[in-house]
């Protein structure tokens, strides 16, 4: 500051050197005489003194002492009494040491000048004391005074036509300044229709006459001189300016009060914004996840493969487009809740405490539930697909026998009630009644798929089945059929033995061939349902096991290759004997060699059938394996890149903050870049769904567990990123330098020994006491109150635990100024013109409309004021949460 000030006394006392020149030019000087006699005569009437001629009115120093003592604001030693030269200098070597004293050096001028009325001095000495007490304490921008005052001039006057100010003579000439300089003060006083650049010296007295008369500045200045010179002088101009900035400056106070409200206003109604938009964030969300969660535990009826299967489908397209970009909003969620909460604590604000049940805990707790619930959902799909495809192979196999029997079955009932008896003679009673026992050793051998029908429909109804009341009353009919065939046939039994004892005659060979072809036939019955029979394959061991079961069947054909040529040779000698028929049979050879031969038909059917099944669980085991290796080799590359970033996060090998989140946004890309394959693994999973595999013995890692993981590993890196960057901002707000950062994290990391990223109780005492903040170190009931104090705000949300953000914003605070209510205060005492209450007019005069009304209609009335007094206090200490708005 002191050497400021001798490089301005320098430059008054060597003016020549300002100007270029060695001497002052005459015209400059008279300037200058009347704009300094202007100056000194604005102090000194404030005693009621004044100067007449400045060259020898100070000379006895008395009344450059009182002028001192005006400007000065100080008390000085009274004059010496006298009038001799002794008594003159002394009293201006007492006005010197005061200014001395002050940090101004006259260079170049002695008292003896002064006192000997050199006009030259004299002017040099008040342009100093002009620069000291007038001009120095004009500051813009951290500029020079003199700058500082130009920089004034300049955005004053912008935009006002024909003004441009770029310095302190010429751009004056016109009057067009002084005139912009008023009327953007005090635009009732200047009427801008009347100038014209034409006519400067009308312009200068108008501005001259406005200011003397109304904003009471003493004329400095000549019109005549100002238009009669070249370049008017610098100094005189700057002397009349100081006035013009000095008059304006009072009123400026209420305007930076006025933008100080408007920009407390303006955020608060911003973080209101903020606070409306996560509102309706999470109340849309939780109600879309209640719906979700409403419609998974709906059980609707599934009673066949492709409705389960459609209904599969339809949660797999859920899990595929919609469920992902609500996963998206539910981050978009949290970043939001966490940049809000951030904007609240850089601005002094309480934090933000949403309603009850819309946390982002309660999100969390939510979105598990409906995790929980669609895994129930879909289990509940395969357990139901699982059930209807048993059940319709089942069904299969029923109506399969249910077919053989009926045809079986088929007009049997007449046949036993046909009286073909009566008239027979022995020989045809014999062959009746042993084509009865053929009949019935076909009924006995029905009888097991009677019963193997009965124990299928009894099964379909355990799985509820959808069409099990047709099986049930095919059955029943089946059944009764059955019953009915029994009586008869014990009927016709009792009437063929009745007969029997009247015919004696039996042929041999048909009773042999009798009883050999339904046995025959039976095992012919029995091979083709064994050869059809339907199957549910899941692996390669089920088709080994078919394969096998068939191999036996086959091992046991030899056998009945030898019933079967018995059979022919049987049927040979009966055809050699004249016999074309057997009465005794129902069966003949013909048809018997037929269905022989389309066992082994089918046998060879079967061969094809089972190897197209073996290839068939060749390709589902090859699906199996194929996802296990892929579900391993994703599992493992993001538990990989997950060790990856913790690592950077916990190894604090950065030396800023931007490089930390750099890299962990190049991870970010990696992650990024890795989608491709993760989605080539949600194909390989679309095509063993399409397989209808459920289980695969190779691997316990499900897509389920991948896409957690997956999920899991994204939201942990932009997570890591948004804190990173909420750290960022919070050390670029409150200026933290980088290794206090680090300091902060150290001591954080120190006592975090859980490695959950936040601080108990405890935790957060012993780390206050860590960094030397005084409180006790033991908790006392009764001194514990600052303590208290510190986590009630550290913590606004009351859980009992301190986040890292919340400890370096609190730290920050501690070592940097912060906006306080205090602050907001001195600002509406500005505005009110230092009373305790503030009018609504106040307001409305200073504020932007919009903010005034906020004011008016938040702020309370003022209790023992006049009508229409508001309550600044209250209204700022609500907005920083000391209060209830």
């Amino acid at each position: 500051f002191k050497t400021r000030l001798k490089k301005l006394s320098k430059m008054a006392a060597h003016q020549d050197h300002e100007e270029g020149g060695l001497l002052l030019n005459d015209m400059w000087q008279r300037q200058q005489q009347k704009a300094f006699t202007a100056w000194v005569n604005s102090h000194l009437r404030k005693v009621n003194a004044k100067v007449e001629n400045i060259q020898t009115d100070l000379s006895d120093g008395r009344l450059l002492l009182r002028l001192l003592e005006i400007i000065g604001n100080e008390e000085l030693p009274k004059p010496a009494k006298g009038n001799m030269r002794i008594h003159k200098v002394q009293n201006v070597g007492e006005a010197f040491k005061f200014v001395k004293g002050k940090g101004v050096h006259l260079v170049s001028i002695g008292p003896e000048e002064i006192v000997d009325s050199n006009l030259k001095m004299i002017l040099g000495m008040i342009w100093t004391l002009i620069l000291r007490f007038e001009i120095q304490d004009i500051s813009e921008d951290a500029m020079t005074a003199k700058d500082a005052l130009l920089l004034w001039c300049q955005r004053k006057t912008d935009g006002y036509k024909g003004v441009r100010v770029q310095d302190f003579h010429m751009s004056w000439k016109d009057g067009m300044a002084f005139c912009a300089l008023i009327h953007r003060h005090r635009p009732d006083l200047i009427d801008l229709s009347r100038l014209k650049k034409e006519t400067p010296r009308e312009n200068l007295n108008y501005a001259f006459e406005v200011a003397d008369k109304a904003l009471d500045i003493p004329p400095m200045l000549d019109a005549e001189d100002i238009v009669g010179c070249v370049k008017p002088d610098e100094r005189a101009i700057m002397t009349y300016i100081a006035a013009y900035y000095k008059c304006f400056a009072s009123s400026n106070k209420a305007g930076v009060a006025a933008k100080k409200i408007a920009a407390v206003l303006e955020t608060n109604r911003q973080n209101e914004q903020l606070i409306q938009q996560y509102e309706e964030m999470v109340s849309n969300l939780l109600a879309w996840i209640r719906a979700q969660v409403a419609r998974l535990n709906e059980r609707p009826g599934l009673d066949t493969v492709s409705a389960c299967q459609s209904k599969l489908e339809e949660l797999n397209q859920f899990h595929a487009t919609e469920f992902p970009l609500k996963l998206a909003e539910k981050g978009e969620l949290e970043t939001h809740y966490s940049k809000l909460q951030t904007k609240l604590r850089l601005g002094g604000r309480p934090a933000y405490v949403p309603s009850e049940g819309k946390l982002v805990s309660d999100v969390h707790t939510a979105w598990a539930g409906l995790e929980s619930v669609e895994a129930v959902h879909k289990e509940w799909i395969l357990t139901e697909l699982r059930r209807n495809q048993l059940a319709e192979l089942k069904a299969q196999k029923l109506n399969a026998k249910a077919t053989a029997h009926e045809a079986w079955t088929a007009g049997k009932d007449v046949l036993l009630q046909t009286d073909d008896y009566s008239s027979a003679n022995l020989g045809g009673v014999i062959v009746l009644k042993k084509k009865h026992e053929g009949f019935q050793s076909d009924l006995a051998a029905h009888e097991a798929w009677v019963s193997e029908i009965g124990t299928l429909a009894e099964e379909l109804n355990g799985l509820k089945y959808h069409d099990i009341a047709a099986i049930n009353d095919r059955y029943a009919a089946i059944y009764s059929n059955w019953e009915h065939l029994v009586k008869l046939t014990q009927e016709r039994q009792a009437a063929l033995e009745e007969a029997e004892r009247k015919q004696t005659r039996v042929d041999q060979l048909c009773v042999e061939f009798a009883l050999q072809a339904p046995i025959f036939s039976n095992w012919l019955d029995t091979a083709v349902s064994q050869v059809t029979d339907a199957y549910l394959a899941e692996t390669e061991q089920d088709v080994q096991g078919l394969q096998q079961a068939h191999e036996a069947f086959k091992a046991e054909l030899p056998s009945h290759q030898a019933e079967f040529e018995k059979l022919t040779a049987n049927n040979a000698e009966m055809v050699q004997l004249g016999t074309h028929e057997n009465p005794y049979s129902t069966h003949t050879y013909e048809s018997l060699s037929q269905r022989f031969g389309e066992v082994n038909a089918l046998v060879g059917q079967r061969d094809a059938t089972l190897a197209a099944e073996a290839s068939k669980q060749a390709q589902r085991e090859s699906l199996r394996r194929q996802w296990a290796e892929a579900a391993k080799e994703t599992q493992a590359w993001i538990n990989s890149k997950l060790e990856t970033v913790r690592k950077e996060l916990e190894g604090a090998q950065y030396e800023k903050l931007e490089d930390e989140i750099k890299s962990l946004e190049a991870q970010d890309k990696v992650v990024s870049d890795y989608k491709p394959t993760f989605d080539g693994l949600e194909g390989l999973h679309q095509q063993v769904q399409d397989a209808l595999i459920f289980e695969n013995p190779h691997t316990t890692i499900s897509i389920e567990n991948l896409r957690g993981s997956w999920q899991s590993l994204g939201t942990f890196v932009r997570r890591s990123i948004t804190e990173l960057q909420n750290q960022l901002l919070i050390r670029d707000s409150k200026h933290v330098p980088e290794d206090k950062m680090r300091e902060y994290r150290d001591s954080f990391n120190h006592f975090d020994k859980d490695g959950s990223k936040k601080l108990d109780k405890k935790e957060f005492r012993a780390c206050l006491l860590s960094v030397g903040y005084d409180i006790p170190q033991v908790a006392e009931p009764g001194k514990d109150q600052e303590f208290e104090r510190v986590l009630a705000r550290v913590d606004p949300n009351n859980d009992g635990y301190v986040t890292f953000d919340e400890y370096v914003a609190f730290m920050a605070e501690l070592h940097a100024d912060a906006e306080t209510s205090a602050q907001l205060l001195d600002a509406f005492k500005a505005l009110a013109g230092d009373k305790e209450y503030v009018t609504a007019d106040e307001l409305r005069k200073d504020l932007d409309p919009t903010l005034a009304e906020y004011c008016i209609q938040n702020m309370s009335p003022y209790q023992g004021g006049p009508a229409g007094a508001l309550d600044y206090k209250s209204f700022a200490s609500a907005l920083y949460g000391e209060t209830d708005l």
